[in-house]
């Protein structure tokens, strides 16, 4: 979830570190990179050259991660792909492709919803979703 006071470069080694600290390491999970959604722009994470993918975080890949179909329109058009998924992302709003590979995997810091200031950190995890940190879903 999006906090007031950690965005930036020291809030990546803050998300690094908490990613470590809770024990998701080990193949395919040696460097996780964190990308924060914010009102004016939306992570993807795809792996164009194969299935790179988080899974000490976030388990097995779904299949459609591994299609080819959507590996390519991922980065050819993002907006129409989405939408197709079910995720309409506004004109306004920025949409970034992060390309995983076998040195990185990215994970997407959804963004945190309006209506969620008074919930727990236990309450947030629990809407939290897989492709929500993909960043085919927002929350």
């Amino acid at each position: 979830m999006v906090r007031p006071g950690l965005q930036g470069a020291s809030a990546r080694g803050r998300y690094r570190k908490a990613i470590a600290d809770l024990g998701f390491q080990g193949p395919q999970g040696e460097l996780m990179v964190v990308v924060e959604n914010t009102p004016t722009v939306h992570n993807l994470v795809v792996c164009t050259l194969c299935s790179c993918y988080p899974w000490p975080t976030l388990g097995l890949p779904p299949k459609w991660y591994k299609a080819p179909a959507y590996r390519s329109r991922a980065v050819r058009e993002p907006r129409k792909l989405l939408a197709e998924m079910g995720t309409v992302i506004p004109a306004d709003v920025e949409i970034r492709v992060w390309d995983s590979s076998a040195e990185a995997r990215y994970l997407v810091l959804p963004m945190r919803p309006n209506e969620t200031a008074d919930m727990s950190e236990e309450q947030l995890a629990g809407i939290v979703t897989r492709d929500s940190m993909i960043g085919v879903q927002r929350l």
